[in-house]
């Protein structure tokens, strides 16, 4: 999809190079020497090729069973370099195998619930302000809306009842992402894209929960998303 000189598709192998070294210049260039980066970057490059996303079946079993996670890049037109970098996973806030869940008796089962959710975004320095960060963010909450419905299309609404059916079937996907509570500007674009504060408590979750995986100081907060289908 091309946007503004631009094109946004789905990662390649060959991506994920550049696409360590975007992620590493953004979060790791201000606390790390010549040295360190390249370790950070060599880290961030691994920890990217082992998660990359298998190739998508359309068979029930995989659909059901392996992770909807997606990586995003946004490349230039002329040359075909990677400017950005976006990863998202789709995994639904919905469980579909409803009818089993709702026979476990758990207080604390929200913990456990998968949430859509985005994450490592980033983009090239020299290219920020131009759109870009925008653009992924859309092709984030394109997929989470595909895999949201061909998952619906799925679920045996012979195992619900009338009311789960009917939440099941009406049911608006949602993405969430955490964002540092001073980055102003990353807050002003996602605002800008109608996502909203979440209070952690609302998720079951503690502010120190929020920041598990994060060498940073300071806090994060949670934005999220009401996926409305596009007209």
């Amino acid at each position: 999809m091309s946007r503004n000189s631009n094109y946004y598709q789905v990662s390649r192998c060959a991506d994920l190079g550049p696409a360590a070294r975007i992620l590493t210049e953004e979060f790791y260039s201000h606390r790390t020497n010549f040295i360190t980066f390249q370790i950070e970057r060599l880290k961030t490059s691994l920890s990217l090729e082992s998660t990359f996303p298998k190739r998508d079946s359309t068979s029930r079993c995989d659909m059901f069973n392996q992770p909807l996670k997606q990586m995003f890049v946004a490349c230039n037109n002329k040359d075909g370099t990677v400017l950005g970098f976006a990863e998202v996973d789709a995994s639904p806030l919905m469980t579909i195998n409803y009818a089993e869940e709702r026979n476990k008796n758990s207080e604390n089962s929200t913990n456990n619930i998968k949430r859509p959710y985005m994450y490592n975004l980033a983009v090239d320095k020299r290219w920020k302000r131009k759109g870009i960060a925008r653009a992924l963010i859309r092709e984030c909450e394109n997929f989470v809306r595909d895999r949201h419905k061909r998952r619906a299309e799925m679920v045996d609404f012979s195992s619900l009842n009338r009311k789960e059916e009917s939440s099941c079937s009406n049911s608006i996907p949602q993405l969430f992402l955490k964002v540092w509570n001073n980055n102003t500007a990353a807050i002003s674009l996602y605002k800008t894209m109608e996502y909203r504060e979440i209070d952690p408590k609302t998720l079951s979750l503690s502010q120190e929960e929020v920041n598990i995986g994060s060498a940073e100081l300071g806090e994060l907060v949670i934005f999220a998303k009401d996926l409305i289908a596009e007209k």
